[in-house]
């Protein structure tokens, strides 16, 4: 069960979702924010966006003509696909909807271990390669990203480095010749506004501009995007140490129950000696929801993901853990 699941049972009752992998510690202005904009949805958004292009070039020091944006870093990572043809590198495990853009888009997927991808990139040609950094569904930041990067300059081929997670990470690289795309949509927990934006070499973003939609940005999107991104740098730095807490503490409590995990960001992938299935249907019976991993390449059916919350939540779930793990024990 994924994290949009969410959403069908907002109405029937309260629901703590782990499946989601947003942060749980918002701006505390954020949602009063909204309430004083809320007028402007009566409104279109200017379609050049070019004081939304202003505030993402001046934050990041990135140029205007590379700079893209669109309704979540999903329609970058689409757009992406759209532009490329032949064959592909995916490194496995990792997010699945870049292979499902790749078949859809007519590409050959090649797949191989994520800890392989620079060795398959330098001895193999390919199109284009893919890495989620950091990593979704391990949490793992990728340490050849940046040679992958200079790679992609000398060998001609496009990279795509998606860093939806990197506001989550200490870690932090230089890309020169790669397409990045981000998302506010999870350091400002906010995945019913949308909002992504990135980098991609000038003749691409220009592409991208010609074809997307001409309001791909909803006016709440843009100007909250406007408010935050400057800000980000030192949030960001804070939501960090508050979810390296969170991490440390969910983490401890589910060695005690002999289950492995690993993560580096606002998230864990957790593996047991239980199907996950059945952690999914307990938990989900007592109003928590979390994320199998079955569907991953490269995991199995033990395999979970959960998000790291607050400490109340967080409780909460070891507590159903325990109980789960006492009763099938």
């Amino acid at each position: 069960m994924h994290g949009d699941q969410a959403e069908k049972f907002l109405n029937d009752r309260k629901i703590l979702d782990f499946a989601s992998n947003i942060n749980p510690f918002p701006p505390r202005d954020l949602q009063e924010f909204i309430k004083s904009i809320s007028w402007k949805v009566s409104y279109y958004p200017e379609s050049s966006y070019s004081d939304l292009i202003e505030t993402i070039s001046e934050t990041f020091e990135w140029k205007k003509d590379e700079v893209v944006f669109g309704n979540g870093s999903i329609e970058l990572i689409r757009a992406f696909f759209m532009i490329n043809k032949g064959k592909v590198l995916i490194p496995y495990p990792t997010f699945t909807e870049y292979e499902r853009f790749a078949k859809a888009f007519g590409l050959k997927v090649v797949r191989c271990q994520l800890r392989e991808v620079y060795e398959f990139a330098k001895k193999s040609e390919f199109d284009a390669v893919v890495v989620c950094n950091p990593n979704n569904p391990t949490g793992e930041f990728v340490e050849c990203v940046e040679e992958l990067d200079i790679l992609a300059g000398k060998k001609g081929f496009k990279l795509l480095v998606d860093e939806a997670f990197i506001d989550f990470s200490s870690e932090r690289v230089q890309l020169e010749n790669a397409f990045v795309v981000r998302s506010l949509t999870k350091i400002l927990g906010i995945p019913g506004l949308r909002f992504g934006y990135g980098r991609f070499p000038k003749k691409f973003a220009e592409r991208f501009h010609e074809i997307r939609d001409p309001w791909n940005v909803n006016i709440i999107a843009k100007e909250v995007a406007k408010r935050y991104l400057p800000k980000l740098k030192i949030f960001s730095r804070k939501v960090r140490k508050k979810i390296s807490i969170e991490r440390r503490y969910i983490r401890k409590r589910l060695g005690k129950l002999d289950f492995l995990s690993m993560g580096e960001v606002n998230f864990l992938l957790v593996e047991g000696e239980f199907k996950a299935r059945n952690v999914q249907k307990f938990l989900f019976e007592r109003g928590i929801l979390i994320r199998t991993c079955e569907d991953f390449v490269g995991l199995n059916e033990k395999h979970f993901r959960i998000a790291v919350k607050d400490r109340k939540s967080n409780r909460e779930l070891i507590k159903n853990l325990e109980v789960f793990v006492e009763e099938n024990s």
